[in-house]
């Protein structure tokens, strides 16, 4: 048996790992994954250059030609009895049928983006019939019970993986200086509603005009992504794009961190949310389902219901009249983030999962219950 791991995106792993190792980005997890399992890494080429007209036409019914592409490609070295974990069902529906054309009955495990998908879910009812053993993922324990409404109760196990980030990267400054005006900062495009953000702050009673910051910048963004913009953007309020030690360097020294968010399902926002804390940022973000509502009830940040302008200004103006609280409501968050949502947290408790899952795993753990 050989454990494969199939990312379902391009990504340069040297080239990241090497700007992780000078302190410029956090680390990547699809290698360090791989590694844990003694595994083999594989991904699709960065554009369809290798793809075939079959792959176009996989395409239609799920995912892209390069994930068709990086699929056929995985198949034909695949064994009967092999192991393969897929970060992204993009990857794994194709690999999933073309395995089975093949005859090929591997242990296929899948994180799913969004389990609540219509197309996702008539997917996965025929993953099921085709895979030898199917391990779905998903992120939110929400999804999980969605999942096991449908296609997962027929797959082997349902698990909800905790969120992560890297602590090492993102953390806190040694020293947070004070700023001469107020400084609020946010970050992302999918789900974001920076015409509340704006408005919120327009409505505060300030002496001072604060300086908003955003990194404006989302790697899944499409025509399709949601989102609000001010019109116009305020004089005050900039939008640019930031490497990533320049956002580690937004969250260390902004006073605030706003992530204004529409009604959503998934838990946008979490990675933006989780990099916050982890440099010890105060933060205020709309409540929606999931680890951000969790996070709200711990008193770990601040929330504010979904598009209330009033609600989001009068939160800020709490914060910014009282930010020996904020700081220690961030310190807290900081610790409640080292202990549950660490980059190590997460790759130990993937890994014992996805051993405990093959045949041959002898972990111990109950498959059956959302992580700890």
């Amino acid at each position: 048996m050989t454990w494969h791991v199939l990312a379902s995106s391009y990504f340069d792993f040297d080239k990241f790992r090497r700007a992780s190792e000078a302190d410029l980005r956090p680390i990547h997890l699809v290698p360090s994954v791989a590694e844990s399992l003694g595994g083999q890494l594989h991904q699709p080429q960065p554009d369809s250059s290798n793809s075939r007209f079959i792959d176009r036409i996989g395409a239609v019914l799920y995912g892209q030609p390069e994930n068709w592409a990086a699929a056929r490609k995985l198949a034909k070295i695949l064994n009967s009895g092999d192991a393969v974990y897929v970060t992204g069902d993009s990857g794994g529906v194709p690999l999933a049928i073309l395995c089975a054309l093949r005859r090929k009955r591997i242990s296929l495990a899948i994180h799913f983006v969004d389990a609540r998908r219509t197309r996702t879910k008539i997917f996965g009812w025929i993953l099921v019939v085709l895979v030898r053993r199917l391990l779905v993922l998903v992120t939110l324990d929400q999804q999980r019970a969605d999942a096991l409404g449908t296609f997962g109760r027929r797959a082997q196990a349902v698990y909800a993986v905790k969120n992560q980030t890297d602590t090492n990267f993102f953390r806190p400054p040694e020293e947070r200086a004070k700023n001469a005006q107020p400084t609020l900062s946010s970050c992302g495009v999918e789900q974001r509603d920076y015409a509340t953000f704006a408005q919120a702050v327009e409505g505060l009673a300030l002496d001072v005009i604060p300086t908003i910051r955003v990194c404006f910048t989302s790697p899944n963004f499409s025509a399709k992504t949601r989102y609000t913009m001010p019109d116009p953007v305020p004089a005050n309020m900039e939008f640019r794009y930031y490497e990533f030690d320049e956002l580690r360097a937004l969250y260390q020294t902004a006073d605030l961190l706003v992530l204004p968010l529409l009604a959503n399902r998934y838990s946008a926002g979490l990675t933006t949310l989780l990099e916050a804390i982890a440099c010890e940022c105060p933060v205020i973000v709309a409540n929606t389902p999931g680890v951000i509502s969790q996070l709200i009830e711990g008193d770990f940040v601040v929330g504010y219901e979904t598009q209330n302008v009033q609600a989001l200004s009068k939160r800020i103006a709490e914060l910014l009249n009282d930010p020996a609280a904020a700081a220690a409501r961030a310190r807290r968050a900081r610790n409640e983030l080292l202990q549950n949502y660490s980059t190590e947290a997460y790759l130990g408790g993937l890994r014992t999962v996805l051993l405990n899952f093959h045949p041959d795993g002898e972990t111990g753990i109950d498959l059956s219950q959302p992580a700890p």
